[in-house]
């Protein structure tokens, strides 16, 4: 058997297997909870206060500066 052949069998196979993990993650009801919870982050910057004068990328890039 070619060596080369293997490791696309085997490259195959994993990421298989990485897809098959993933899609469970994505549709476990375990993990629902946390997905609902996520979906709405894009959403969180709309409820910041207004009257701040700078805006939130600014805010988080200074307050991580070392």
């Amino acid at each position: 058997m070619n060596l080369l052949a293997l490791f696309g069998s085997i490259t195959t196979v994993m990421a298989f297997a990485a897809f098959v993990g993933i899609a469970w993650m994505a549709y476990a009801p375990r993990f629902a909870a946390r997905h609902q919870r996520d979906a709405l982050i894009p959403f969180l910057d709309s409820q910041l206060p207004s009257d701040s004068g700078t805006e939130p990328e600014a805010r988080v890039s200074t307050s991580t500066k070392a």
